[in-house]
């Protein structure tokens, strides 16, 4: 995670959330995938100073929020860090002056500006002392200089302990992509943020979930489900992340409701049957865009919310049934995977919950299926002979 390019940190936790998935809510998951709990909270940290202004996660990654972040105080796009500095920091520190931190310098990717030498200082260093000690980084260095290198130098002044060097890269990352013109750094890192929810939510318990995610932000998984909505122009990838962590969110028995209730599982109309009914539209499509990797995810999400009781009479109600139906219909090849994961979603709901079989019924859901199994039969058919 610790890298200097955004593309490899959203390609990383991406990787790591599918283990984080296949072994959800197991004892001791963190361990055994071997992921830094440390690191996973700074990421999942909401941003400093924003939500003062009024900024939420839709206004990061759209067009119609670019005004709210052009306009924002200049002290939002300042870095202000403290840490705390033990005894024996700075001792350590001056024994090898010429190395790098075991923690820091060998995951800098060659994106990197190179620096030079700093083993012999040009300055004399400020006395180090022991305790709380601040750290300011205006909007100017902000804009002239790169991530790893404002961290350098950060580093190089203050002597920062490992325990803070990550942190403070996030927070420094995050106030250059509020900088102008880095809108596609903002997205990237709201797509990194949510990534970093999903994987907490599923490798740790709800106790840690609580008192790290929802306790400094109980509006969390309300803002997440803005991330869905249709009318915001929100890019696929960050509605991607957003349904993976809705979806790990939802795995807490404390929070199932509270997912229910953000994104209107009941309402016909609601957030997350008016997506699912214009995903399942735009895949009948040859022409479709959509990647896999959302059809997926989406699936993935109303499968669980359908396996729980209340969740999934909620879904029926407001019109899974025809949905599932039309995805059976979808013939496409590329298309096969998510039908063949819809099968089993329109198996768990026709046997869990009395009255969908009946709507299953009634909308022609026999009559499809068995269209379905012939042409899958006569295409396995011309495969073999």
């Amino acid at each position: 995670m610790l890298t200097s390019d955004l593309d490899v940190l959203v390609l990383t936790l991406t990787l790591i959330l599918r283990p984080s998935q296949q072994y959800s809510a197991q004892p001791a998951v963190a361990q055994a995938l071997n992921i830094s709990t440390h690191r996973l909270q700074c990421l999942t940290r909401r941003w400093n100073n924003i939500r003062e202004a009024g900024v939420t996660l839709v206004d990061l990654v759209t067009e119609k929020g670019r005004p709210k972040i052009d306009t924002l105080p200049p002290d939002a796009r300042d870095v202000h860090f403290t840490f705390y500095r033990k005894e024996g920091t700075e001792e350590k520190s001056q024994e090898k002056p010429t190395e790098p931190t075991a923690d820091f310098a060998p995951h800098i990717t060659p994106h990197a500006t190179p620096r030079k030498s700093t083993s012999v200082p040009t300055q004399p260093q400020p006395p180090t002392q022991t305790g709380a000690v601040s750290i300011f980084i205006d909007r100017q260095t902000l804009q002239s200089k790169t991530v790893m290198d404002i961290l350098a130098d950060a580093i190089e002044t203050y002597s920062i302990p490992d325990d803070a060097k990550f942190e403070l890269m996030c927070r420094i990352r995050v106030a250059q992509a509020l900088c102008h013109g880095n809108d596609s750094d903002r997205e990237k890192l709201v797509i990194v943020r949510t990534l970093a929810v999903a994987i907490f939510c599923h490798t740790h318990n709800e106790a840690q979930a609580l008192s790290t995610l929802f306790l400094p932000e109980p509006d969390l998984t309300t803002h997440l489900a803005e991330l869905l909505q249709l009318d915001r122009g929100i890019p696929i990838p960050v509605q991607t992340a957003a349904i993976a962590a809705l979806d790990g969110a939802a795995r807490y028995r404390g929070k199932i409701q509270e997912v229910l209730a953000a994104v209107n599982a009941g309402v016909n109309h609601g957030t997350l049957m008016s997506l699912l009914r214009k995903t399942v539209s735009d895949v009948a499509s040859p022409e479709s865009t959509i990647p896999h990797s959302f059809v997926e995810a989406l699936l993935a999400l109303v499968t669980f919310l359908a396996s729980h009781a209340a969740g999934g009479n909620m879904v029926v109600a407001a019109g899974l049934i025809p949905l599932l139906i039309q995805i059976i219909d979808n013939r496409l090849p590329q298309r096969l995977m998510m039908v063949s994961k819809t099968m089993q979603l329109v198996d768990n709901v026709l046997y869990g919950f009395t009255n969908a079989f009946q709507l299953f019924c009634n909308n022609r859901g026999v009559e499809t299926l068995v269209d379905r199994i012939e042409v899958s039969v006569y295409a396995m058919g011309r495969l073999l002979y």
